[in-house]
């Protein structure tokens, strides 16, 4: 493939994921709203999250059996022309209870794809490009999720009647998965230059490939920099209230800052960890750096005295974001530095991410039980230390990649 092609196929990719997690995931941008179309209280629509997770974690792995055995680009099509239907429908029937189904099948439709997502990225580029593939991934998809965001915004605020603006505003919503889905039919190929030579050996069974995978010592590394690395991540959005209860600093700063943390620091660190990352020759040595640096800037945080100023809050905070984001943006490329077969990635994502987004259902309520318990100060200084060890342990894990991929080396040349 020539390089535009390779980042063409990055870009349909990262919009696939972008507009398949508009829905899901709409309350980040308009949560008063969805509660008053839906009529709900906050305990409900939180409901749809916990529905939304327990679901895709139940598909993770027969997704990853199917992905890795069937067409990616089949399943990705579907699974757009899915998520599309379901925007249309909950544009048609805004209602909590038809909400609850909805949220179901966007489960399906997005965590049964997630596996051939992840594959479909892998067999973009070559062993050595592990890091830009990924890297880009991760970036194109903060530019596309700003955009749809921005679009998504003006669509709303285009009509008075607020229900109406947001039942055009997911008419918008499907329409791009419905654009993803036509890119990816004429555009994306289940079989690349990368990964068209493998040969898999046809297991006796499905599930006989999911146990080969799960007794892996390989795979329980890459579980552990998962479960760690995208724990620290979902963790950095609690720097927000942390700038500004404990450190002082004005609810406008902390708005900015978290906006600057999530979208723009995640446009810059995706293509810049990639880049980083092979030029360094493995992804396992950028994120051994993000993560020293990470746990620095984690323990200065801890020991700023309240009345900092706010150009030592930015700086700190912007710098703390941009490790971490480095870091988060190449941890799936750590399956190449270990030399992880393609013909098993699939399975291999599916089992990553079934037990590495857990943070996703335990970290909140446990941060929320400690701020409870502890209040504001001493509540963020527990959640911190708790992000310390993570840190720590990640740091570990990154290590063990670096010298299996460092050996894997040795035997191939």
């Amino acid at each position: 493939m020539t390089m535009f092609e390779k980042y063409f196929r990055v870009l349909i990719l990262s919009t696939v994921y972008a507009a398949s997690m508009a829905l899901p995931y709409i309350h980040f941008k308009f949560y008063d709203v969805i509660r008053t179309v839906t009529d709900t209280t906050n305990t409900e629509l939180g409901y749809l999250m916990t529905i939304l997770t327990a679901v895709a974690m139940i598909l993770y792995i027969p997704s990853g059996v199917i992905g890795d055995k069937y067409s990616a680009k089949k399943i990705l099509i579907a699974s757009c022309v899915l998520s599309a239907f379901c925007n249309i429908l909950f544009a048609l029937f805004p209602s909590f209870i038809f909400a609850m189904f909805i949220w179901a099948v966007l489960a399906f439709a997005t965590g049964g794809s997630w596996p051939c997502l992840i594959k479909a990225v892998r067999d973009s580029g070559s062993e050595e490009e592990q890091g830009k593939m990924f890297g880009f991934f991760y970036g194109l998809q903060g530019l596309v999720m700003v955009i749809i965001g921005f679009i998504d915004a003006g669509i709303y605020g285009a009509f008075k009647d607020p229900i109406m603006g947001f039942e055009y505003m997911l008419f918008f919503q499907a329409g791009v998965l419905i654009l993803s889905a036509v890119l990816v039919f004429v555009f994306l190929k289940d079989k690349t230059p990368y990964n068209q030579n493998e040969v898999a050996e046809e297991p006796k069974s499905a599930f006989a490939g999911v146990f080969e995978v799960i007794r892996s010592p390989k795979v329980w590394i890459m579980v552990i920099l998962i479960f760690c690395g995208y724990g620290c991540y979902i963790s950095m959005g609690y720097m927000t209230p942390y700038t500004t209860n404990v450190l002082g600093a004005s609810i406008a700063m902390g708005a900015v800052l978290g906006t600057i943390r999530v979208y723009g620091i995640r446009i810059l660190a995706g293509p810049l960890s990639g880049f980083i990352a092979d030029k360094l020759g493995a992804p396992s040595k950028l994120m051994i750096i993000s993560f020293i640096v990470l746990l620095g800037m984690i323990l200065y945080l801890l020991n700023i005295p309240s009345g900092t100023s706010n150009n030592m809050i930015i700086a700190v905070t912007m710098l703390t974001s941009l490790a971490c984001m480095m870091m988060y943006c190449v941890m799936f490329a750590g399956m190449e530095e270990l030399k992880i077969p393609p013909h098993q990635t699939a399975t291999t994502v599916s089992i990553i991410s079934m037990l590495g987004f857990l943070p996703d259902a335990i970290f909140p309520p446990l941060y929320g039980f400690w701020l409870d318990k502890y209040g504001d100060v001493e509540g963020y200084v527990v959640i911190f230390y708790f992000i310390v060890l993570l840190i720590v342990v990640g740091l570990v894990a990154t290590i063990l990649i670096n010298r299996i991929g460092k050996k894997e080396n040795a035997i191939t040349q």
